[in-house]
């Protein structure tokens, strides 16, 4: 049961484990309806819930990565979730991005063409419980992973939707508020996102700065290769210390000799960015 395997967690998950409580209390009280259709259901969910992968190191190329770059900093998980599970959780947060429109620049020039919203009232914009049940198990796999350390606390989902000629420039997310990790589940469209060595852990915001920094930096940079479905995640150094970016269409991303370079053709994109609050 949900319960019985959330009730063993350290306390700073109390809240957190009363909200899948609830769920599963309204899939059993569905049961008396439909309870053949219900409980299947019930049962899948539970199973991958708490299932925990692990990630594909072929995904990350860091054949140019700084002598101090360690594996753990950016991981990559691919077919984190089924195809069902993408499209449900697009429709879902498509109800939301369908209202707003694109806009062609952010304050700082980070993002251009773009669409976002925040999921500060989760319950009620996700209708769907294959949705639900989704977000909770990308909960669930970070902070097990790659949160277990510490006590925290989520801040809301955050939603992006990046036209096929949208931007994501090279950034670091600011760190007034989030904490340790960022991760992402990508959606829709495969993508390169590459990580660049920031010593200031903070690079500055506008264009001209921006490309003094990219040439500054040398040859430095580690690539990682986000098919749709998968959940990457940049943690400690790798969310502070690196700046990070998608990289045009048409961009080669270079995996092992097995598989040989991909040329990934990047189109509308959604991802839902995952961060843990600030201690």
């Amino acid at each position: 049961m949900i319960t019985t395997v959330l009730k063993h967690q350290p306390t700073k998950f109390a809240v957190y484990a009363r909200l899948v409580a609830r769920r599963h209390a309204s899939a059993v009280a569905a049961s008396s309806v439909a309870a053949p259709i219900a409980a299947a259901t019930s049962a899948t969910t539970t199973t991958s819930t708490f299932e925990l992968c692990d990630p594909n190191p072929e995904l990350v190329d860091a054949r140019l990565a700084p002598s101090n770059f360690v594996p753990s900093l950016a991981v990559v998980y691919r077919d984190f979730c089924t195809e069902e599970e993408a499209q449900s959780l697009v429709s879902d947060v498509q109800v939301c991005l369908k209202r707003r429109r694109y806009e062609m620049g952010h304050w700082d020039s980070v993002i251009v063409n773009y669409k976002e919203t925040e999921l500060h009232d989760e319950e009620s914009i996700i209708s769907s419980d294959i949705s639900k049940n989704l977000l909770d198990r990308v909960r669930y796999q970070l902070q097990e992973r790659h949160l277990s350390h510490k006590d925290f606390t989520w801040l809301p989902c955050h939603v992006i939707d990046l036209h096929k000629d949208g931007e994501l420039n090279a950034h670091v997310d600011s760190v007034r508020f989030s904490g340790d990790i960022v991760a992402g589940l990508s959606l829709l469209s495969p993508s390169i996102m590459r990580l660049v060595p920031d010593d200031d852990g903070d690079v500055k915001h506008g264009l001209v700065e921006r490309k003094k920094h990219e040439a500054a930096v040398g040859v430095n940079w580690v690539d990682l290769y986000l098919p749709p479905r998968s959940l990457y995640v940049l943690a400690d150094a790798g969310r502070y210390h690196y700046s990070h970016q998608l990289l045009p269409s048409g961009s080669v991303f270079c995996s092992n000799e097995e598989e040989g370079p991909i040329t990934v053709q990047r189109d509308h994109r959604i991802s839902v960015i995952f961060r843990d609050a600030k201690d």
